[in-house]
């Protein structure tokens, strides 16, 4: 393995791991801006994170804010962290 590969797939895993720091970011500013609606009934909590609660979040954000752009930011970045990590898998001889 050369270097040059060594490095890009530590740049590919930084940049995956960067992404999926401001994917959780946005989806807890998409928290945030669900709870303020709700005032104290039924809060979202910002622990854990299963499909199912994700799948609500985003539902949920969208019909409260029809043009926010929160949940398309993380959208972005969750693909950008997937790209980024597939090209590490790649770049380490994990993948292909």
């Amino acid at each position: 393995m050369s270097i040059i590969r060594v490095v890009v797939g530590i740049s590919f895993f930084c940049l995956g791991i960067a992404a999926a720091i401001v994917s959780n970011i946005f989806i807890i500013r998409m928290i945030d801006e669900i709870n303020r609606q709700r005032e104290g009934e039924n809060l979202i909590e910002y622990l854990g994170s299963t499909p199912p609660k994700m799948l609500r979040i985003f539902k949920e954000y969208r019909s409260l804010y029809p043009n926010g752009r929160l949940r398309h930011y993380a959208i972005a970045s969750f693909i950008t962290m997937m790209v980024a990590l597939m090209g590490t898998a790649i770049c380490f001889h994990i993948v292909g």
